[in-house]
Order: structure tokens, then C-alpha cells, then sequence
């Protein structure tokens, strides 16, 4: 067993490690690498061999912060491999570590890929991991599976949900593919989406960065929807291996009579099971519904409408299968500057705005402004 980084002569090997797992690893992809280096973070890709074959791996990204003396490092959905397996685990931990260190990090961020395990937990916080509450990849989500046709998939979503569907498209909601010009109107809608709901914008270039780095595999699709000739709505969705995610939406404060977000899902799904794919998630309801999935209590109900509450009641009538994750955890090397950190995280809500605080301080023209 050894541990070793990863040139680009094993890029396919790496991505058919990854894409093999049971979710959605597209953050562990070869290609989000590449993306995520385009925007200013140094990628490190570092694999676990046993007889030349690969059985564990990380894709760690170590962004500097402004002051240009000390970085963060962060794995999301990552590592990957059997974490119940001392050894590889050991291995892996010890080569982020020396690499995170030589970079002056501040602290480690991993997010795993994992189902909520408290054996898992508990092995985290004897190498010295801490729990945090400042997540930035979603830890409960709704998960539809795919292992039927469309005709199938539309009758098991919610009866409510197929009304909505039908309505738009009869009230003259269209939907297309996107190309690359649409990208410009993509990107305005997500700003005024994102007004609207108080959560940070990414940049125009991040959205642009991304889209190039996954459509020449046909591994990212824009669906845009129109009313006539006004742009109602747009979904930005991604595959790899075989499960499929709903990552960026956007819509209009007008026409919601005619539920535009509705028939778009339904593209979305339907184009995600002519992938190929077994599953597609829709990425993120609020952890309080997770918790209760996995604690095995009633699931809460609630009439609200802030943060992930409203998207929870949209997406929970496409599927009722909900995951909770293991979360994130962190590994603090520098104490003092973490609580200066987190501390200042708290006070700006997310991780998301405190990535867009980095970002504004950046002297690069090529930051991103997400973690």
C-alpha cells in the first residue's frame, strides 16, 4: 500500500474510482479540478495504491487568502475510500497534512460522501477532527431514483406536482437547451435570484468556467424556460458516472401562476435518466429534515418559506427520499486565526459569503466566489 499524487496520464483512472461511488462525486471529478485551479485554487490530487490500483483518493484544494502569509484547504465530498479502514485513512490524513501544512494553512475542511455514520463521527474526532456547523456542500437532500422510465418517474412524483407540471406546459411554458450565449442571461437571473432570497452571487466567470469545463462530455446541461419570448426560469445540472445533480436555479418574481420551475425539474430529470443515470439529486433541504429521516422521527412540518424551507415543499413533491450526510469537519492548525475565522463566518452566516469575503479582497481577476 502506498500513497501518491496523481499526474494527468491517470486522469481516467482517477475519474472511474470516483464515479464508481454510491452518490454524487462530481466534486472529486478530474474535470471540477481543473475548473476550481482556473479560478485560483491549487489542486492536489492524491490517491491510496494497492497492487497499482487505486483504493482511496482525495482531491484537496488549498486557496491563498488575501494577505498572501497563510490558505485554507478544503476537500468537499472527499476523501474517498473505506473510511472504516484504519490504515487507508492514516495514509491519506497523513500526506493532506504535510501538504496542507507546507501551504500554512489555517485549518482543513472535509465534507465526506458518507450517509451519516456516528462510528464514522466518532473515528473523525479521534484524528482530531471537529465538528462544524459551517457547511458548504448540502447535508440533507432529496434523492429521486431513476430505475424506471419517464412514464414511471412521472407517476411517482406527487399528484400536486404532476397538476403543476401539466399546467405549464399548457399555459405555453416552453423549455430549451442553452449554448453558451445564453450564459450572459443565466447569470443576471441568478443575481436577482439571489437578491431576492439574500444568498451570495458567484461570479459571471465562475458560472462560464464551469459550463466550459463539463460540456464537452455533455456532463453539464442549461435548461432555460420562456413564456413567449420572456425568461421565466433556468436550471444548470451536472452528471458523472451514474447519479446526476440539480445545481444552480433561477427564476423571476413574475408569472408564478405558471409554475415554470416545475416543468423545468421535469426536463432536467428526464434528460438526467437519458444519461444514463440511476439517480439525480436535488441538492439540498434544510438539515432539520435529514435529521429527523435519520433519527427516524416524524418529518417537521412547517409553512415556512426562508432559506431551504420553500425548496423543500417544491422539491419533496418530485421525491420523498431523503439523505442526511456526515457533514463537515474540520482540522484546525492554527487555533487563534480559526476562531478569528469562523468568528467572522458567524457573523456573515455561510461559508458561501465568507468565500465572497475572500474573494473581494483577491488581487486575482480569476477568483471564484464560492468555496
Amino acid at each position: 500500500m502506498q500513497v501518491k499524487h496523481i499526474n494527468s496520464n491517470q486522469r481516467e483512472e482517477w475519474n472511474a474510482f470516483a464515479a464508481q461511488q454510491p452518490s454524487f462525486s462530481l466534486l472529486q471529478s478530474w474535470e471540477w479540478g481543473e475548473f476550481k485551479a482556473k479560478l485560483g485554487w491549487k489542486v492536489f490530487r492524491i490517491c491510496v495504491q494497492e497492487q497499482d490500483q487505486i483504493i482511496a483518493c482525495v482531491q484537496m484544494l488549498i486557496r491563498l487568502l488575501p494577505t498572501g502569509l497563510f490558505s485554507i484547504a478544503y476537500i468537499p465530498r472527499g476523501p474517498i475510500g473505506n473510511w472504516l479502514d484504519n490504515r487507508i485513512i492514516l495514509q491519506l490524513l497523513s500526506e493532506l497534512h504535510r501538504v496542507a501544512r507546507s501551504h500554512r494553512a489555517i485549518f482543513m475542511k472535509i465534507e465526506p460522501p458518507l450517509f451519516y455514520n456516528p462510528a464514522i463521527e466518532q473515528t473523525l474526532h479521534q484524528y482530531h477532527f471537529i465538528s462544524s456547523s459551517y457547511t458548504n456542500q448540502p447535508r440533507a437532500t432529496t434523492i429521486l431514483n431513476l430505475n424506471t422510465d419517464h412514464t414511471g418517474l412521472f407517476k411517482q412524483m406527487r399528484k400536486r406536482t404532476q397538476e403543476y407540471i401539466k399546467h405549464s406546459s399548457r399555459s405555453g411554458v416552453t423549455i430549451r437547451r442553452g449554448n453558451h450565449s445564453d450564459l450572459k442571461a443565466f447569470f443576471t437571473l441568478m443575481v436577482e435570484t439571489g437578491k431576492r432570497g439574500h444568498f451570495p452571487s458567484r461570479s459571471f466567470e465562475y458560472y462560464e468556467q464551469e459550463w466550459k469545463s463539463f460540456t464537452d462530455d455533455n456532463q453539464a446541461v442549461l435548461f432555460l424556460a420562456y413564456y413567449q419570448d420572456q425568461l421565466l426560469a433556468a436550471h444548470m445540472d451536472f452528471c458523472f458516472g451514474n447519479h446526476a445533480a440539480y445545481f444552480h436555479g433561477c427564476s423571476i418574481n413574475d408569472y408564478k401562476e405558471l409554475r415554470p420551475n416545475y416543468l423545468l425539474m421535469w426536463e432536467a430529470i428526464k434528460w438526467a435518466k437519458d444519461q444514463g443515470c440511476y439517480s439525480y439529486d436535488l441538492w439540498g433541504i434544510p438539515d432539520e429534515v435529514g435529521k429527523s429521516v435519520y433519527e427516524g422521527k416524524e418529518l417537521p412540518i412547517s409553512d415556512r418559506n426562508d432559506g431551504l424551507w420553500g425548496l423543500y415543499q417544491f422539491k419533496s413533491g418530485f421525491s420523498k427520499n431523503i439523505v442526511y450526510y456526515m457533514g463537515a469537519y474540520d482540522y484546525i492548525y492554527k487555533p487563534l486565526l480559526y476562531k478569528l475565522i469562523t468568528n467572522q463566518t458567524f457573523n456573515l452566516d455561510t461559508m458561501d459569503r465568507f468565500s465572497v469575503m475572500i474573494d473581494s479582497f483577491s488581487h486575482s481577476r480569476k477568483a471564484s466566489n464560492t468555496l
